[in-house]
């Protein structure tokens, strides 16, 4: 069994954060993450989407800002260990965290382990997974070239996935179910200047066809329609991945984010989140900082620990 004063559960900008103050201030810690190196949500690193308010970086795209979080992680010696944890349980004021490879004893966490993509609830919709039907990710984009496909969600990643598809050459449309788009005033302007069309208080019913997609029923207002498609990317926002959380009884707010205090504390002792899982604004730049103040706080109750 490993021994830590510090465990941080994700690897994403908050983890890799947390991790970086935390070896700053002597402190033994473990960096676990499940998925690859220095992970971001798959919307943050496509190489069509740009990060435009990080500090110090001008339209940086997330596949390059996240090279330079891996480099700076590299050049101070910190490994991510990858595993995925099981299961945590605090027992005699530690805590004691199970994962697929090892068993870890430490006097504090943090929970960086983000979100996940809200899934489309329509049904039949696996089949079609990988093929014609996408969350998020855009795979190789000239196959849809002249096809018509449709974003399902109308805010900043609907519209960002739609520029780039009308900008590979594809028919493409968005389908919103609200009664308007929700995109920032720069991506719904130039959803309006390049002439892409959008439906509101609409939602899929079915998606139709054998082996590949070929149509889609929708519902509005209007009625029932079935309309030809051959492409559906779902960008309909994200939810926490708080499965751990809800098992050391942590407090959730009435969307299964992790509350936390201002100084990313949550109600469990020694317990820290910090990142997209705390409900907060979801950007980079927020998640980072967020990471800091955990492990500044942390290092507070450590110290405060020891005197016991």
């Amino acid at each position: 069994m490993s021994k830590k004063d510090i465990l941080i559960v994700g690897a994403g900008p908050a983890g890799m954060s947390a991790a970086l103050n935390a070896q700053n201030d002597g402190w033994n810690f473990e960096l676990i993450e499940s998925k690859e190196e220095g992970w971001f949500p798959r919307v943050s690193v496509d190489s069509h989407y740009t990060v435009d308010n990080y500090l110090g970086f001008s339209n940086v795209s997330g596949t390059e800002l996240i090279k330079k979080f891996q480099e700076h992680l590299r050049n101070n010696e910190i490994i991510p260990s990858y595993e995925k944890v099981r299961r945590i349980n605090r027992i005699n004021n530690v805590f004691l965290v199970e994962t697929d490879k090892d068993t870890y004893e430490t006097k504090s966490l943090i929970l960086a382990n983000g979100t996940k993509q809200k899934r489309l609830n329509v049904p039949d919709i696996e089949q079609f997974l990988g093929k014609s039907v996408f969350y998020y990710c855009v795979p190789d984009g000239e196959q849809f070239r002249d096809k018509k496909v449709f974003v399902v969600g109308g805010r900043n990643t609907g519209a960002v996935t739609a520029l780039y598809l009308n900008k590979l050459g594809c028919d493409v449309e968005v389908i919103e179910k609200d009664p308007q788009l929700n995109a920032k005033s720069k991506y719904a302007s130039k959803i309006l200047s390049a002439g892409i069309p959008y439906r509101t208080e609409t939602e899929i019913v079915t998606l139709n066809g054998d082996k590949n997609l070929e149509s889609i029923t929708l519902r509005s207002p209007l009625g029932l329609e079935n309309v030809v498609a051959e492409g559906i990317f779902v960008c309909i926002g994200l939810e926490p991945n708080n499965d751990l959380a809800k098992h050391m009884e942590v407090d959730l707010d009435k969307w299964g984010y992790v509350v936390v205090d201002s100084h990313m504390a949550t109600n469990i002792p020694g317990a820290y989140a910090a990142g997209d899982i705390t409900g907060n604004l979801k950007q980079i730049v927020v998640a980072a900082a967020q990471g800091s103040i955990a492990t500044y706080n942390i290092g507070k109750y450590l110290r405060e620990k020891c005197k016991e």
